[in-house]
């Protein structure tokens, strides 16, 4: 007989969906006890018992004490100043061009932790002097990587090569006209339509230097930012030194070193970071857990957080986050039977979201019905009236399955396929996922679908595929592609990008319907009526055609050197330049870490400050 877990008692779900869970929960039971008779003494058992009472609880929103574990005494001896000879070492398996490029480039403002999402960077104010018109004054006495100065000289230039090589992922390359010169630090932007979208695209228009842009142009492509090649060519707190971080190209390593000319004279706090772009996981875990000096910061993937509590070296953060995993259909150039929306909303139902977060994510991230973070602003409120499919109708109920089953045999016989047979589909997917995605594979198989895993080491792998099934120049055939779809841009375009019908980004086909609706969404600021209105409107549309597989919306879980400090953000942008080392990091200290200070560290929960 199985005992009912108390997850279970408090979701009010069925007996057979309890039963089915808790012989999960049981094998994960064993294989943590099998982990805990490994442990050293008797101490390290006691707290690791603890310690998965807390990790249990906190996936029930309940506030557990940090029974057993010290006090994190890192900033004790960080006075806010760069320390000379500093030096961290970062592993960024997801979206590493976006996660940096805002510690080597800037732009008028820049993604911040707050409501609206921004903040002023190059720029001190800005107004909109009309629907299509906006006027930014430039902060003063601001010099390039290279010495030379920065003024609106600079921004006409750099908007003069924008306008020839545009990124093209959100709707400025349509709409932007001129820039126009007013003062020395003062510029107009002019657009050819209202375009509430604006301020968002700020973030990601950098400005770079003449010698830059000869070489290069603006670069744009639509996987964005310019990190094409080392130089002092830009105006971040970091200059690019080794190596080069692109969508669709980079090099596996990229050094970075503090901007002597950076106009704020109190970052970065580290001298150097190297930057590691294509480290195998669990090397890159095994780097930060068992040793001093590999690496310093890195995502870290749900299963190995009791083990990074317990490690001599490293500490463990979580946060909420408006990231997202986007899993395609590819319903261009995949299996046809992809193109039936019945079809697609089986696959759909098929996935149980609860096993996915209580389980393949161990409770960290929240129930999505349409892969948009509910942690964006509005989204929680224009989606509060649907659900995710498995808690409308179990997929662990037989007669639910049954059902599934038939609607996958009805199609296959209706495009001549052989119904016996299981419909065959293969999955793209970076090593880094693969916790996720053989839980799926386990679900889809439920249903009458034999899943192939088709496993590539990098992101750019993915990118490469995901990019060119519209004119066919995919190289692999693929049927699902999944990727870290990470907040980007403080909006929840970050999450609708991929359903625009005539983007590259999308694998979902035609659709006039939505179409029309981002065009709208372009028009509309956050803070005008008509917004939510306007996203619910478009959540319904995705949630009724099923276009992507929905699964939860994921937490942030990182683990760091226990001698660093920093406060993440939600999103995928990686403030390098804010983080600090105390003076007991081994890039400072003289002789061996001492052994007071390998005791584990209490659990840094930090808050999104988001809606």
């Amino acid at each position: 007989m199985f005992v009912q877990h108390i997850i279970f008692s408090i979701c009010d779900i069925s007996i057979e969906s309890a039963m089915f869970k808790s012989l999960f929960f049981s094998i994960i039971g064993f294989k943590l006890l099998a982990a805990l008779l490994l442990l050293s003494n008797v101490c390290q058992c006691a707290l690791a018992l603890i310690l998965l009472t807390v990790f249990s609880s906190h996936t029930l929103g309940q506030e557990v004490d940090n029974l057993g574990l010290r006090p994190d005494t890192s900033r004790d001896t960080m006075k806010g100043n760069r320390k000379p000879g500093s030096h961290i070492k970062v592993f960024l398996p997801s979206l590493p061009y976006l996660a940096i490029s805002h510690s080597v480039n800037a732009g008028l403002v820049r993604p911040a932790n707050n409501q609206r999402g921004w903040e002023y960077d190059l720029a001190i104010s800005h107004k909109r002097i009309n629907d299509k018109t906006y006027e930014f004054e430039l902060r003063q006495g601001v010099k390039f990587q290279d010495g030379s100065p920065f003024d609106a000289d600079a921004v006409v230039i750099n908007m003069l090569y924008f306008k020839m090589q545009p990124y093209t992922y959100t709707d400025i390359d349509r709409v932007y006209d001129r820039a126009e010169k007013i003062s020395k630090y003062k510029v107009r932007f002019h657009l050819k339509e209202k375009y509430g979208f604006f301020l968002y695209d700020a973030m990601w228009i950098h400005f770079y230097t003449q010698a830059y842009l000869n070489k290069y142009g603006w670069n744009g492509k639509p996987t964005a930012p310019n990190l094409a090649a080392p130089g002092p060519y830009s105006l971040g707190p970091y200059i690019l030194t080794k190596g080069y971080v692109e969508g669709n190209r980079n090099s596996s390593t990229v050094e970075l070193v503090a901007n002597k000319y950076y106009w704020d004279p109190n970052f970065p706090k580290v001298e150097k970071v190297t930057v590691y772009l294509d480290l195998k996981t669990d090397a890159a875990i095994s780097d930060l857990l068992n040793h001093e000096g590999k690496l310093d910061v890195m995502p870290l993937p749900f299963s190995y957080e009791l083990p990074t509590v317990l490690s001599d070296y490293a500490k463990l953060l979580r946060s909420p986050s408006t990231n997202n995993y986007s899993v395609h259909m590819n319903m261009i150039n995949g299996n046809p039977l992809l193109k039936e929306r019945e079809v697609r909303e089986a696959i759909n139902k098929a996935i149980d979201q609860e096993s996915l977060l209580m389980l393949s994510m161990n409770g960290e991230g929240e129930f999505s019905p349409t892969m948009i973070s509910p942690n964006f602003y509005g989204v929680r409120q224009a989606s509060r009236h649907l659900q995710s499919h498995s808690f409308i109708e179990s997929p662990l109920s037989f007669a639910v399955r049954k059902q599934l089953i038939n609607t996958i045999k009805k199609h296959q016989l209706s495009y001549g396929m052989d119904p016996e047979k299981k419909l065959k589909l293969r999955f793209l997917v970076q090593e880094s996922f693969l916790f996720l995605v053989k839980d799926i594979k386990y679900f889809l198989e439920l249903i009458h679908i034999d899943l192939e895993l088709d496993i590539v080491a990098e992101e750019k792998d993915i990118f490469n595929q995901l990019l060119n099934p519209r004119d066919g120049r995919n190289t692999t055939q693929y049927d699902f592609l999944i990727w870290g779809n990470y907040d980007w841009i403080r909006h929840p375009w970050t999450a609708l990008f991929v359903y625009r019908p005539s983007s590259v980004w999308s694998t979902i086909g035609d659709d006039q319907t939505l179409q029309n609706y981002i065009a709208l969404l372009f028009k509309t600021a956050i803070d005008e009526a008509e917004y939510i209105p306007l996203l619910r409107s478009m959540i319904e549309h995705v949630y009724h055609q099923n276009y992507m597989l929905f699964l939860p919306s994921p937490n942030k879980v990182l683990g760091l050197n226990k001698e660093v400090f920093y406060k993440p953000r939600p999103s995928a942008f990686i403030p390098l330049w804010e983080i600090e080392v105390s003076d007991n990091h081994w890039s400072l200290r003289q002789g061996d870490y001492p052994i007071a200070l390998k005791e584990p560290v209490i659990i840094t929960h930090s808050s999104p400050g988001v809606d």
